[in-house]
């Protein structure tokens, strides 16, 4: 291009030079206007693609890269290379699509019309570009010879200015959109010519258009969108061929009868979880308060855990140990770990031996640092069959059938996938570990750092805190988890980092409420009198440094949580001595 930019010389527009595809017509300038007009204009070229007036915007390879329909509607041509020859959609007329479109890609079929295998047809987008350049797009597969000659529907001449075109800024011009999603700046950048000419075209390109008033978004490429719809499918095939092996005997069609030792919240929303997978199955609720027993079978409520929830008819409750334990092939061990070794003492004699114990209590008992898998053995006096059932689920949830996820854990693999069939519903996923030391670590660890987080929340320190409060406290339970024995697999899945994460953070956590108060000033007895149903973060905290000591791990934050319910910090002296200590290596 020589001299300054303008409109092509060979318009004969005074003051303007020609541009490089038609510097061969230089020597036509002293011929008279109606010869000059009688050029016929040129089909766009790819020499046409280098022709623009400014190159600022649009790199001249990516301008080499787009159809002669992208050239007609956006790019900065000299008018004879702005002829439109673009074609339409067969189907329903629209022009093709423009670079502000789908320009990551040269697709040859309509986006509406695809399955006919046409070229690309235009969206709202294009239509809008359209209206403000005052064009009109028929749905027609005729369109008006203002609309082809590219000029305004009001009878000028004017054609589109630099200024009335969106351009590409560097950042675009190096890379195309992200996966072909329209810009908006493409459309809100074009100067609509003033006048009552650019509405009425406006409007008429709206009502004249109504198959494109909500196009299909296209998120990914082609080639993305196969492999998402493939691997779908994949994983479908999988789960009915996985589902067709494992046809056989279900272990509910051989159970009658399952007893739940306690009455609390998750004991019952355990036992509804278990009537409501089979009709006739009855489920035994052993309890100790004779008018909650009352209630249950009349009222089929749990008038003073779960007041607001009704239970099946087929779920029942009793005082007699002889009662509910006879007939039952199941026992759901739901009672607070510091009552377990009571409790199981005086059953001992009575729970048969082929009776297998479903635990589903979290804890450590106070005094000797035993798990639930260790203390039953220590009662009983024998190794008894066991699984450990922990995992992000509270219980008005379980109630009220909303997606549960849990793991089952039991050193007979085989025992544990009859827990799994036991309980797996479409509200409930459980999943099978022999890893009970994980399982039961993270379920008994999780509680002390729920108060922790409790207590950032009633400090009102922010999100911030929290966020770092809890990747502390997820490593040192990894810590000391990996220490005694446990897969860092387990600590980073259902029953591990899904139980923090819900126990941390969820609103019903028994744990994290009273580390709110703690936060907000109360006092630790004036909390644990008011409250009706047992933390057993609290009563853990004080053994978990004790186990820390034996394998020899620092606990910083689990430490601090022990202090401070024992009295010899306050919250706020806590949170000031843990963002004391020394800056160390991530680990």
């Amino acid at each position: 291009m020589i001299g300054e930019p303008g409109a092509c010389q060979h318009l004969r527009s005074p003051g303007t030079v020609s541009c490089g595809s038609h510097r061969r017509s230089r020597n036509r300038l002293s011929t008279p206007p109606q010869a000059a007009r009688s050029v016929q204009p040129r089909r766009p070229t790819k020499s046409h693609a280098t022709a623009q007036l400014s190159l600022k915007d649009i790199g001249a390879k990516q301008q080499e890269r787009l159809p002669s329909a992208d050239r007609t509607t956006s790019a900065k041509y000299c008018s004879t290379s702005y002829s439109p020859h673009s074609e339409e959609c067969a189907s329903c007329g629209g022009p093709l699509t423009g670079k502000a479109l789908l320009w990551w890609s040269k697709l040859d079929r309509c986006q509406q019309h695809r399955s006919s295998r046409l070229r690309q047809c235009c969206s709202p987008t294009a239509h809008s570009m359209a209206a403000g350049a005052g064009r009109t797009l028929s749905p027609t597969n005729k369109r008006s010879n203002s609309v082809k000659a590219g000029r305004p529907t009001d009878g000028s001449n004017k054609l589109l200015r630099d200024s009335d075109i969106p351009s590409l800024s560097d950042e675009d011009s190096d890379q195309p959109p992200e996966a072909g999603i329209i810009s908006e700046a493409s459309v809100t950048h074009v100067q609509a010519p003033s006048g009552n000419a650019a509405s009425k075209a406006a409007a008429s390109a709206s009502q004249a258009s109504p198959a494109y008033a909500s196009p299909r978004t296209v998120l990914y490429p082609a080639k993305e969108q196969g492999n998402i719809k493939d691997s779908w499918q994949t994983l479908m095939r999988w789960s009915k061929v996985f589902k067709k092996d494992q046809n056989g005997v279900h272990v509910l069609d051989k159970t009658d009868k399952v007893v739940v030792f306690g009455g609390g919240s998750f004991g019952t929303a355990m036992g509804v979880a278990l009537a409501r997978q089979k009709s006739t199955l009855n489920v035994s609720l052993l309890l100790r308060d004779a008018y909650i027993c009352r209630d249950i079978n009349s009222l089929h409520t749990n008038t003073r855990y779960l007041p607001d929830l009704m239970l099946p008819t087929n779920v029942t409750a009793t005082t007699s140990v002889a009662e509910a334990i006879a007939g039952a092939r199941y026992a759901v061990h739901a009672l607070p770990v510091q009552h377990s070794r009571a409790f199981l003492t005086s059953i001992k004699d009575i729970l048969p031996h082929d009776v297998p114990i479903i635990s589903v209590s979290k804890g450590l008992e106070v005094g000797t640092g035993k798990m639930m898998s260790e203390l039953v053995v220590d009662v009983l006096g024998r190794k008894h069959p066991c699984v450990f059932m922990s995992g992000p689920s509270f219980a008005k949830e379980v109630m009220t059938l909303q997606p549960t996820g849990v793991v089952a854990a039991s050193k007979d693999p085989k025992l544990a996938r009859e827990v799994q069939q036991l309980f797996a519903s479409p509200y409930m996923r459980v999943n099978t570990t022999t890893d009970v030391t994980g399982v039961e670590i993270c379920g008994a660890l999780k509680n002390v750092l729920a108060i922790a987080a409790g207590i950032v929340e009633g400090l009102d320190l922010g999100h911030n805190a929290m966020a770092a409060l809890v990747a502390q406290g997820c490593a040192e339970i990894r810590w000391l988890a990996e220490k005694m024995g446990a897969k860092s697999s387990t600590v980073s899945g259902l029953s591990g980092l899904g139980d923090i994460m819900l126990t941390c953070y969820g609103s019903l956590s028994r744990n994290r409420t009273v580390g709110v108060r703690l936060g907000a000033g109360e006092s630790l007895h004036d909390i644990l009198s008011s409250s009706r149903q047992v933390a057993e973060g609290v009563s853990t905290a004080g053994v978990v440094v004790t186990l820390a000591r034996k394998y020899r791990v620092n606990l910083p934050v689990l430490t601090a949580v022990a202090q401070v319910l024992n009295g010899h910090l306050n919250a706020k002296e806590a949170v000031y001595e843990i963002m004391n200590l020394p800056q160390i290596e991530e680990r």
